[in-house]
This record gives structure tokens, C-alpha cells and sequence, in this order.
């Protein structure tokens, strides 16, 4: 368990492999909140959910069922992010 802000959170990850591409999804427990969800891909950007999940299931269940209808790329380079991806180097 960590401690964020003096509150106590919990937190369920799941790690897939697709085409060689990691992605974690995160269920973060916010006290009185439900659950957050996050995908952090293999550059450290995240992908976050704005409503927040009854149960650290239903919210990994929901990433990975995203992951598998949107694809891997969705969650690599994301919309918005292409300066973080430089071509030229």
C-alpha cells in the first residue's frame, strides 16, 4: 500500500505483452472514490480514465478490454504525444 498525500491508496496492476509492446494497466484505490484507471506504456505515458470504477477488477478488466478493441497503438503513441516521439533522432 501507498501513501499519497498522507491517504492511503492500494493498487491492482497487470502487465501484457502484445506484439513485443508492454503496457501495465493500474487500478488505483482512492479513498472514498472507487478505483482509477491507468495504461502506462513502454515510454512512461500514461493513458487515464476520467471515471472512476466500483472494484480494482471491473477497472483492469475495462484496460485490458480497451487495449484489445482499440489495439496497441492507441496506448504507444497516443494523439497529442508526437513531440515526444522524435523521428529525427
Amino acid at each position: 500500500m501507498e501513501r499519497v498525500n498522507g491517504i492511503a491508496q492500494e493498487e491492482l496492476t497487470r502487465e501484457v505483452v502484445i506484439d513485443g509492446i508492454k503496457l501495465i494497466v493500474i487500478a488505483r484505490e482512492i479513498k472514498n472514490e472507487g478505483w482509477l484507471l491507468s495504461v502506462l506504456n513502454e515510454y512512461g505515458i500514461f493513458t487515464n480514465w476520467i471515471d472512476c470504477f466500483e472494484t480494482a477488477q471491473v477497472a483492469i478488466d475495462t484496460g485490458l478490454k480497451a487495449i484489445e478493441i482499440e489495439g496497441v497503438d492507441d496506448f504507444v503513441e497516443p494523439e497529442g504525444f508526437d513531440y515526444l516521439f522524435d523521428k529525427n533522432v
